[in-house]
């Protein structure tokens, strides 16, 4: 018997290139713009994805997400506040159609 209508899409490595950092001093319990850069592997713009930034406690006990929103080709920022000092980790997603990349580096936050 064949079934009418598609399977879901699947997901697949978008090879995207991430880079993302803070535009001004980690601080806890104020707002930090990321500035989020991505290019496909061709290092063209990757516009109009969907674009995520997480943020996770050292403990991970903690965990918030942040959208991203586009500011130009391939630019993006996201404003996460971190609510206490120490180490985190943020996670960058971004998907296109079924395409997926992401990125995680560690930042020490301020007081």
């Amino acid at each position: 018997m064949l079934s009418i209508g598609s399977a879901p899409a699947q997901e697949r490595d978008g090879s995207f290139n991430i880079r993302f950092e803070p535009t001004v001093v980690l601080q806890a319990q104020t707002e930090v713009p990321f500035s989020i850069a991505v290019t496909d592997p061709l290092r063209k713009p990757v516009e109009h994805a969907r674009v995520t930034l997480q943020i996770k406690n050292h403990y991970g006990m903690e965990v918030r997400d942040f959208k991203a929103t586009m500011t130009g080709p391939g630019a993006y920022i996201a404003k996460p506040v971190f609510t206490n000092p120490g180490e985190w980790s943020v996670y960058v997603e971004v998907r296109r159609d079924q395409d997926l990349s992401a990125r995680t580096i560690l930042f020490q936050v301020a007081p």
